[in-house]
């Protein structure tokens, strides 16, 4: 068999790993009822919609035709895992408002047509919607500023 659209049959293949993991991680735990759910439950129920969609999308690959599988882009995926360990390193020291502001402006350049301007924009908007949201609307116990 020829695979005729590789995006295709890789994510399917990806979709099976995630699931795999999910069914595994799962097994430990009750399963529960629908109506009473044990803490299995979802994670099983995650792992079968996955493994579906996964198979789904290997067959698929063999039947239609699609796009080739680009060369992997490393800047935004270094950039961005960087980016996650930075507000996780900074929120508890700094508060969430510095650790955000940085953490999505450091973000806004793993793209390579970021601007100043609109990455300071963008950093400034996205805390303070997550301030308002996070701890005044939801009252999470987050920091907001540094802890003297």
């Amino acid at each position: 068999m020829i695979i005729r659209a590789p995006k295709d049959f890789w994510s399917g293949l990806m979709f099976l790993a995630f699931s795999a993991v999910s069914l595994v991680a799962a097994q430990g735990y009750s399963m529960g009822r629908g109506g009473r759910m044990g803490p299995g439950y979802f994670p099983t129920l995650l792992g079968a919609v996955l493994a579906l969609l996964g198979v789904i999308l290997v067959v698929r690959s063999f039947a239609l035709r699609g796009d080739a599988v680009e060369r992997i882009q490393w800047r935004p995926l270094v950039v961005l895992t960087a980016c996650v360990l930075l507000f996780g390193l900074t929120i508890q020291p700094l508060g969430l408002v510095i650790a955000l502001s940085a953490t999505t402006f450091v973000s806004a350049f793993a793209g390579r047509d970021a601007r100043l301007k609109e990455a300071a924009l963008l950093s400034a908007g996205l805390t303070l919607l997550a301030v308002l949201i996070f701890v005044f609307a939801l009252r999470l116990p987050l920091p907001i500023w540094p802890s003297l």
